[in-house]
């Protein structure tokens, strides 16, 4: 899925176990996006689990429980 960036409701659709892939236009997108899910998790109790692919700007989120 091609964003421009990815926002708190795109993480918070995300469901426990579940794993999404995202094509964002630059790496420093990729490291926001990481970012924002960690603070996230924090506040929700859950924490987030990444993959990336720094060549090809692609993360990989996971959900995860606490």
């Amino acid at each position: 899925m091609q964003l421009e960036r990815i926002t708190r409701e795109d993480l918070r659709a995300i469901r426990i176990g579940e794993s999404r892939v995202y094509e964002l236009p630059t790496y420093d997108a990729v490291l926001s996006a990481k970012a924002s899910a960690y603070a996230l998790g924090r506040a929700e109790g859950c924490r987030f689990v990444f993959r990336t692919e720094p060549d090809r700007h692609v993360i990989t989120i996971t959900r995860m429980p606490r």
